[in-house]
């Protein structure tokens, strides 16, 4: 029988791209049932994270709210991987690039070695991401930097704050409807980031920056050789990737070069797809437009991620 792998939330997006009043009354609807309210001076701003931590959001905004709804999650598949790589990995070093509120950086607790650095480019959620990091046990561990990762340092790059959902911001490309802020925010290599520190065995990162994977990964190629270790998660959307002017197959051969890949089946359960190219991975997934999550493995962390089932 054929296991089909499963496109991860196009529908969506398509959606509060395309519709945003619709997906403003969607997620009103959901505010109303959850605090019989949408006075935005009633809603919290402090969700209790599943592992008892502190996320601090924007209830005005429509992302800060879908984290209102969901109880601070709104990727329980990156949710379920973050805590158990945190768990069987135990990293010494962490890397969020595309933070947003910090729901995957401030998911979980961390050994007191562990380095922990998150990127996020839309300076505008820092208010929340500083008072949630105030509150985390690693507090003392954990830089935050207003930055675009990428693949070099100090230069002035053009970033779309998304202010209908500030989940699709981007430095890649525009979103259709006009809710858009442009603004210039400064590059910063990952490699350069951690020049002239220690070495670090285990590694676990994501990176989610709306096509911009290609340059995030490409300022992390000495990490990537050093570190004995790694677990990333990145978001995988083919559309965002050929928008930046890279070919698929290139972005595909450029991962392969460092890591094995894995992709999600239909039951959440890992499938290698390292031999693929994109037309496998088109034919794997039964369309042209691809858009889900891979997971990146160097060396012996395989048998610690592989063998985890994120129902």
């Amino acid at each position: 029988m054929k296991i089909k792998a499963v496109i991860r939330k196009p529908l969506l997006m398509g959606l509060w791209e395309n519709y945003p009043r619709t997906w403003k009354f969607l997620i009103d609807l959901g505010i109303f049932f959850k605090y019989k309210t949408l006075n935005v001076n009633k809603l919290p701003e402090k969700i209790k994270l599943p592992c008892s931590n502190s996320l601090y959001v924007n209830p005005k905004e429509n992302r800060g709210r879908a984290l209102l709804i969901g109880n601070g999650v709104t990727q329980k598949r990156l949710s379920n991987f973050w805590a158990n790589s945190v768990n069987k990995l135990k990293p010494d070093l962490v890397i969020d690039v595309g933070v947003n509120y910090g729901e995957c950086i401030f998911s979980a607790i961390y050994p007191s070695n562990t380095a922990i650095y998150g990127i996020e480019a839309n300076s505008s959620l820092f208010e929340y991401i500083n008072r949630s990091k105030e509150e985390h046990p690693n507090k003392s561990q954990i830089n935050i930097i207003n930055a675009i990762a990428s693949d070099t340092d100090g230069d002035e790059k053009v970033f779309f704050i998304d202010k209908h959902w500030s989940g699709t911001s981007s430095a890649t490309y525009i979103p259709s409807h006009n809710l858009i802020e442009k603004v210039s925010v400064k590059s910063v290599k990952i490699d350069s980031l951690l020049s002239g520190q220690r070495s670090f065995r285990n590694v676990l990162f994501k990176v989610d920056v709306e096509g911009y994977e290609t340059l995030v990964l490409k300022g992390m190629t000495n990490l990537f050789i050093n570190s004995e270790s790694i677990v990333g998660f990145i978001e995988f959307n083919s559309e965002y990737i050929e928008k930046l002017g890279v070919s698929v197959d290139d972005f595909l051969n450029f991962i392969k070069e460092y890591f094995l890949i894995y992709v999600y089946r239909e039951d959440d359960r890992l499938i290698e797809a390292t031999h693929l190219q994109f037309i496998d991975l088109q034919n794997l997934f039964g369309t042209s437009y691809i858009h889900t999550d891979l997971i990146l493995i160097k060396n012996e962390t395989i048998t610690k991620i592989t063998d985890q089932n994120t129902n």
